[in-house]
């Protein structure tokens, strides 16, 4: 297997720090970063301010005209989750709870998970991972409506699965855990040692990809979910995150000054289908 990297986001000004980047193969570039002492966005080299006030930002897209911005943590006392549109007008916001670990977009909603912090806080974070509809009612509590399912005391990771699914990666157990929030199912894979702590995942087909696990920093690592040992595979360096099952692409980085997407060419993924790089 090879990581091939395709598309990098750069910032030559001094005094802009980068803080957060999404990627789509159909909509481009987005990021937030820091210039100086204020916070602005760029949706593919188009710089726009929105008027919110966000300490700890993370962005998504959400569709062509529409990107999420949120701030991790909240008092509960206001909306830490916005809906903007390229110009930086907020069309829609709402309490997405505290402790914020990561987001992820889909035709289903936003899903929203929570570290530590939000897990033993208040509101409802304290279910661990929640799916929001658009105008930020929830959908699915992790909590609620899995009671046999392993508790999430801290969800390191999360990855879009296909159709309505997402595929979570908590601690303490460190399993692996696909759930479908309108079947209320939910599957769980046993995860090798070397794989716990991880903070990146990203599953395509029938491999599950880690990356930066308490043992292997900055490592990644490939996995043919329920089978064998892992395999090392190479490194990405930066805060890592996994891509959706949309994108060509498998994980995105982000450093301070830098955001870079990763591919890997591994053709077992879907058994017989075959990529070209």
């Amino acid at each position: 297997m090879t990581i091939y990297t395709f598309y990098s986001l750069g910032s030559e000004q001094s005094g802009i720090r980068l803080v957060d980047a999404d990627w789509s193969d159909r909509y481009g570039w987005l990021a937030v970063q820091q210039n100086r002492n204020r916070m602005e966005c760029v949706a593919n080299g188009v710089v726009f301010r929105p008027a919110v006030a966000v300490r700890f930002p993370i962005i998504r897209w959400v569709d062509s005209e529409r990107v999420l911005l949120a701030d991790a943590r909240s008092d509960g006392s206001g909306h830490n989750v916005f809906l903007i549109d390229l110009h930086g007008t907020v069309r829609h916001s709402f309490c997405g709870g505290d402790g914020i670990e990561d987001i992820a977009v889909g035709r289903e909603g936003i899903w929203i998970s929570y570290f530590d912090e939000g897990v033993f806080g208040k509101g409802i974070s304290t279910e661990g991972l929640v799916l929001f509809r658009f105008d930020g009612s929830p959908i699915w509590k992790y909590h609620s409506h899995l009671t046999d399912c392993p508790m999430i005391v801290d969800c390191y990771a999360i990855n879009k699965g296909k159709a309505s699914t997402l595929w979570l990666f908590p601690y303490s157990d460190f399993s692996l855990i696909q759930v479908d929030p309108f079947t209320k199912t939910w599957k769980r894979y046993e995860v090798p040692t070397v794989l716990h702590g991880s903070t990146a995942l990203c599953v395509r087909g029938n491999y599950a990809y880690f990356g930066n696990s308490y043992d292997a920093k900055e490592e990644l690592y490939s996995w043919n979910i329920g089978n064998g040992e892992p395999e090392k595979i190479g490194r990405i360096q930066g805060t890592v995150r996994g891509l959706g099952p949309k994108e060509t692409s498998h994980f995105i980085s982000v450093n301070d000054d830098s955001a870079s997407v990763h591919a890997i060419g591994n053709p077992s993924e879907y058994g017989a289908r075959h990529f070209t790089f």
